[in-house]
């Protein structure tokens, strides 16, 4: 590898380090929703499969120490980011591995609780992955799995250049094979991997001028996506760099709007292991 591919994939991994700390931060009274749906207490062993950079691992483990919190991810480099956030905290009730949701290496039963993330949309056999979630999950334990839905979005006023870019964007994400509407099939997807008593609950965030700075993190979620995949879409010619910068300008009008409004969700479905 050169320098230079070198240099470049340390900045990329920092900006997708970056991306997801922001988004725990943006998202974080739907995350406390999620957990505090789950019956966590002291002392338990927790799975959290698709951990990133361990944002929610970090949380889960204050919960449940002295338990302890397995964290994986298919990306070593995130794994390794992961690991010296926790150090940087203090934290030390998480094992962090390299692992991959469609065939975990654990044993069956190895978990009261399994928990996975904004996962299954990139997952190619959600149905396998949920399957695994619910092996590793001891009898009686839950299996909580969150992931999005770009229909889950109200916005005044209208951003229709936005829009249009967030469509091409999903375009790609879909051809490439990361289901972005993901969140209305959990119910099924959990229930074909047969666990029972399946609930799916919709959380929302919103955002107003009463409160700027709210608005501007609660946007910046899905404006961070289409930055970071901006230079791929132009190659693929579905972008223009005139219609971004558009986009960009419609952006900060919205920002600057009196009346702004947004709401964004997740879904998320919680089951029980038989």
């Amino acid at each position: 590898m050169s320098d230079k591919r070198a240099r470049n994939t340390d900045r990329d991994l920092d900006n997708e380090v970056a991306r997801l700390e922001f988004q725990a931060v943006a998202f974080r009274r739907i995350i406390e929703n999620e957990i505090n749906t789950l019956s966590l207490e002291q002392g338990m062993s927790v799975l959290d499969a698709g951990c990133g950079t361990g944002a929610v691992s970090r949380t889960l483990a204050r919960i449940v120490n002295p338990g302890t919190v397995t964290a994986i991810d298919i990306n070593d480099l995130l794994i390794d980011k992961a690991q010296k956030l926790a150090i940087e905290e203090g934290i030390d009730n998480i094992r962090f591995e390299l692992g991959d949701v469609r065939n975990l290496g654990f044993s069956d039963a190895s978990f009261d609780v399994s928990y996975c993330r904004i996962v299954l949309m990139a997952v190619s056999d959600p149905v396998k992955a949920a399957s695994e979630l619910k092996r590793v999950t001891r009898s009686g334990g839950q299996v909580l799995v969150s992931d999005i839905d770009d229909d889950f979005m109200l916005v005044y006023p209208p951003i229709p250049t936005i829009m249009e870019v967030w469509r091409k964007y999903v375009k790609v994400a879909m051809d490439e094979g990361r289901d972005r509407y993901i969140g209305r099939k959990l119910f099924s997807i959990l229930s074909q991997a047969g666990l029972k008593s399946v609930k799916i609950v919709p959380t929302v965030l919103h955002a107003t001028q009463d409160s700027p700075e709210e608005l501007r993190m609660l946007s910046s979620v899905p404006l961070r996506l289409m930055e970071r995949a901006k230079e791929p879409v132009m190659e693929k010619g579905i972008l223009t760099p005139t219609e971004y910068e558009a986009a960009m300008t419609e952006y900060n009008e919205f920002l600057n709007h009196p009346g702004a409004f947004l709401l964004m969700g997740t879904l998320f479905a919680i089951g029980t292991v038989p």
